[in-house]
């Protein structure tokens, strides 16, 4: 490697990228296999001393505050770059890009985040002067923050290599001011971290040259090669018992279809896709009178369409499967123990299946080129995923029931407890898949790394968090405008609730607005409960996951509105960690029992929740509960339980995620001992026959008329009273809280009759009687 002095000498040179690229690579190339290793460790080590970065003090503005911290100048990064973590404490929107930028490491492989979605602006301080600028949102390891070469040749700021000191030219003022782009260069992709020239360029050439399988894939599987090659991957798939049947209910009418009109890019696509899989032999002419329209809608990247069949009226007259798909927080939970993973994507997806000889021509879709009949599954057929699921599971069956291979439709993790074992395992999966003639996707598998990004989750040893990059866009969520979004806003958030504690209680206001008939008004504390919702999100929590090899210890507790708890385990640390949250609502009729012990009522629903880890574990599960009642129900007598009682300030968290924080209304006291009684002995308090059979005498009561179009109006009470006396609901007139009851011999006689018999008030006399009809 040549000398400082010798660099600072070929300088005014000024090599183009490429003979830089070609004379380093010409160097590298040449050495001896230990050389070359040699060369490439002081490389590294050069990198940690080289001129091309280092870390400056900035201060950034949250709010009116200025924080500390520092700031990496890099003259090999392509950008202006935030760490996602910095970019959530700012408190500020994310804006998100028109198209997302693709972001590579140094050695030219792809950054964990992988796209760079968004961008967030920052006010921010060097050695006094002021800047705003966009930052792009990245994963950038240790660094916080790391201004690029755009940057520092804008601003050409001055150094003093050897205190560290940077100055600005007073020739040139500093503005505030943004950058045109987010990029200065035309290059679409990010070059982050680089530390040295040589590594630069390097990574420059691997980004913007498309990788070998042989370079994508580990050593230890090269044996394999061919399962991961695109050609062979496009071969017709055998029969087999798991081909598609599509079985039609006895009432279905075979439907044909008027046909889409396409723009001239779509038609040039709809003739790729045909010829393409008419080659394959994935589709077929088709003669028959059945066919679904075929169309194309946009994919969020740029300039990319996805072909649809519109398989609604075929699917409205399929016999749906009953094979269920997995439930992805199980899955998670058989992550426990795993040190080492690898992630599989197979290629090709539902094409892997056949459509069963006969059922073929059900499918069938119309184009302008024709009538087509598809021979393997294409995505829109309703029984599509079970049937991939079951196929998945089943050739992969023995693998799962061992432990170490968690399958989600076609996605594959492998997940064991060291590196040789994993491999052991890894090639014998692969063994499995090319008996099965299965292929797999080079480019978006991952292989022996500790930290994966898996449905969503990041899942690293022992743990698993949101995924930063899939929460990216939750910072920009506007308030719904309607129910719909209000829908789709807790669907999201159901997912993750696992995550969060206190989720009923935030969620309430929000569930509020689903129910029927309501109109739909966004209060001030609808728009808390979203805010708060955002941001838990965005907080990236993180569980430990539980170990059935470990003792337990759970706390529970109840409000007024809803139970909450807390599943603890004592992690590696020492330190008792969440293992999860469970926090579910109160029913109306549950928040209205006086009789019910709401604090069994939450260590009941922890117990159904959490069943699967308590039962038959080695060690007793600690209860921590604001409960004293130690009458035991049959179910609870299945675990092996240690109730403890404590008070409910002693337990926070449980105790925080029944509580609502603008609901103090609670009285604060324990619980009393109490006999929950059997359900014979409850009187119901609404009969709904009667209800029926008194809302049929109203329609031609003339009292009930006449009260109806005065109360409707706002006019005069039907009798001397005050309007606020009266309220219909639900088909009924009510005054001062009891039901109006039209003057009918007959039906005035049944009310009696029943208030007579009810066990509850015994055998009342007349008087008494009377009273309680009214």
């Amino acid at each position: 490697m040549p000398k400082k002095d010798e660099r600072k000498r070929e300088e005014p040179k000024k090599l183009s990228k490429e003979e830089r690229f070609a004379k380093i690579q010409a160097l590298v190339n040449n050495q001896t296999d230990e050389e070359k290793e040699s060369l490439l460790n002081l490389m590294e080590k050069e990198a940690k001393m080289d001129q091309n970065s280092m870390h400056i003090p900035l201060q950034y503005k949250v709010g009116t505050k200025n924080i500390e911290t520092k700031a990496l100048l890099d003259s090999g990064a392509g950008g202006r770059l935030i760490s996602v973590k910095l970019a959530q404490t700012l408190g500020k929107k994310w804006i998100q890009l028109p198209e997302p930028i693709k972001v590579f490491n140094v050695d030219g492989t792809a950054n964990k985040t992988a796209w760079i979605t968004h961008i967030v602006e920052l006010e921010f301080l060097i050695t006094g002067k002021e800047f705003r600028e966009n930052f792009m949102i990245s994963g950038i390891g240790d660094e916080e923050m790391i201004l690029g070469l755009p940057w520092l040749r804008y601003h050409n700021p001055m150094f003093n290599w050897e205190t560290g000191e940077i100055q600005f030219p007073l020739r040139r003022k500093i503005r505030i001011r943004r950058f045109k782009g987010v990029l200065d260069n035309s290059e679409p992709e990010v070059l982050i971290g680089a530390k040295i020239t040589a590594s630069q360029e390097m990574a420059h050439q691997q980004q913007t040259t498309k990788k070998d399988i042989d370079e994508l894939i580990p050593s230890y599987l090269l044996g394999y090669r061919d399962r991961f090659e695109k050609g062979k991957a496009e071969r017709f798939p055998p029969s087999r018992t798991y081909d598609h049947a599509i079985d039609l209910k006895t009432d279905f009418i075979p439907r044909n279809c008027k046909l889409y009109l396409l723009s001239p890019v779509e038609q040039a696509e709809q003739d790729k896709f045909l010829e393409e899989n008419l080659r394959k032999g994935y589709i077929c002419k088709s003669k028959l009178p059945m066919a679904s329209p075929f169309f194309f809608v946009a994919k969020k990247e740029k300039g990319v369409l996805r072909l649809t069949q519109d398989y609604r009226e075929l699917n409205k007259g399929t016999v749906k499967s009953a094979y269920p798909l997995p439930l992805i927080l199980e899955l998670l939970d058989k992550l426990k123990g795993a040190m080492v993973f690898t992630k599989l994507d197979l290629r090709n997806g539902y094409n892997n299946i056949r459509i069963k000889d006969g059922d073929q021509w059900k499918a069938a879709f119309k184009t302008n080129r024709g009538l087509f009949e598809p021979t393997v599954m294409f995505f829109g057929l309703s029984n599509s995923p079970a049937t991939f699921q079951a196929f998945m599971n089943d050739i992969l069956s023995d693998f799962i029931d061992e432990g170490w291979c968690v399958v989600y439709m076609d996605d594959i993790l492998l997940l064991l407890k060291n590196q040789d074992e994993h491999r052991e395992r890894t090639e014998r999966l692969m063994r499995h898949l090319k008996k099965h003639d299965l292929f797999l996707k080079p480019e978006k598998c991952e292989f022996d790394v500790t930290e994966v990004i898996f449905l969503g989750m990041v899942i690293r040893p022992s743990y698993i968090a949101m995924n930063p990059v899939k929460l990216a866009g939750i910072a920009e969520w506007e308030p719904p405008c309607m129910v719909k979004g209000v829908r789709a806003f807790l669907g999201f958030g159901n997912f993750y609730r696992k995550f969060i504690g206190k989720y009923a209680q935030l969620t309430r206001p929000l569930n509020d607005l689903l129910q029927k008939n309501r109109k739909f008004e966004w209060t001030k504390e609808c728009q808390i409960a979203f805010d708060v919702l955002k941001a838990k999100f965005l907080s990236e929590p993180i569980l430990i996951m539980p170990d059935v090899d470990k003792p337990f210890v759970i706390e529970a507790d109840t409000s007024k509105w809803a139970t909450g708890a807390v599943l603890r385990q004592k992690g590696t640390d020492g330190e008792w960690h969440p293992c999860g949250y469970l926090s579910k609502s109160l029913s109306l009729t549950e928040r209205n029992y006086e009789i019910y012990d709401h604090e069994l009522l939450a260590i009941y629903r922890v117990l159904v929740e959490w069943r699967h880890y308590l039962i038959g574990g080695n060690f007793k599960v600690v209860i921590l509960s604001d409960h004293k009642n130690l009458t035991w129900s049959l179910f609870l007598s299945e675990f092996d339980l240690g109730l403890i009682h404590v008070p409910g300030k002693s337990i926070t968290q449980a105790d925080a995620l029944s509580r609502w924080s603008n609901k103090q209304d609670e009285v604060d006291s324990d619980n009393k001992d109490i006999i929950m009684l059997p359900e014979r002995l409850f009187i119901k308090g609404i009969d709904l026959g009667m209800k029926e059979a008194i809302a049929e005498r109203l329609g031609p009561d003339d009292f009930h008329k006449s009260a109806l179009e005065q109360l409707l109006h706002q006019g005069v009470p039907p009798i001397k009273s005050a309007l606020s006396d009266w309220k219909i609901e639900k088909e009924l007139l009510f005054f001062q809280g009891r039901v109006y009851v039209p003057n009918e011999d007959d039906l005035r006689r049944r009310i009696v009759q029943t208030i007579h018999k009810t066990p509850g008030v015994g055998h009342p006399g007349q008087w008494n009687t009377v009273e309680q009809v009214q």
